[in-house]
């Protein structure tokens, strides 16, 4: 529960878009429970719940539904691996590189067009555990939030 908390409130500042960003027709959108291929329904719903953070907070006029959207917002996690990066003179792993890899696909009903298709977006997020960071706290929301800036920006161009 914290962890889904602290990245709800990491992603919410993250992005700056509007409603006018989003064509005009586009009033609801329905976000889907993330399809998970990794086995960690844990880091799928932390996903999720950061993509409806950033509708919530920052698309205006567009409500989130459950069902019968003019847009549909949909993500599949593929991978998740978490790796030693650095390691000190001792020979201890001082760093480590979490890398998520997800499809993503932002889906106009009303228009009948895809508005945005990512089939293999990863973003990484390093932790150091000399600092005394976790995979989970730092280094999972550190991806996370590359990954939400990289739906958004590739998003935001094709809109």
């Amino acid at each position: 529960m914290f962890l889904a908390v602290l990245l709800a409130s990491l992603l919410s500042g993250c992005y700056s878009f509007t409603a006018s960003t989003l064509p005009s027709h586009i009033k609801t959108v329905q976000i889907h429970e993330v399809e998970d291929k990794t086995l960690d329904p844990v880091l799928a719903n932390n996903i999720r719940a950061g993509v409806l953070d950033m509708f919530k907070s920052n698309a205006g006029g567009v409500r989130i539904v459950n069902e019968n959207a003019n847009a549909d917002f949909e993500m599949t996690l593929l991978s998740y691996t978490n790796k030693p990066e650095n390691y000190n003179s001792s020979s201890d792993v001082e760093t480590y590189r979490v890398t998520i890899r997800v499809s993503v696909k932002f889906y106009d009903n009303v228009k009948d067009k895809i508005i945005y298709e990512n089939k293999s977006l990863s973003a990484d997020g390093t932790y150091d555990v000399a600092k005394n960071e976790s995979e989970d706290r730092h280094g999972q929301a550190r991806a996370i939030e590359k990954l939400q800036d990289l739906i958004v920006a590739n998003a935001l161009a094709k809109w």
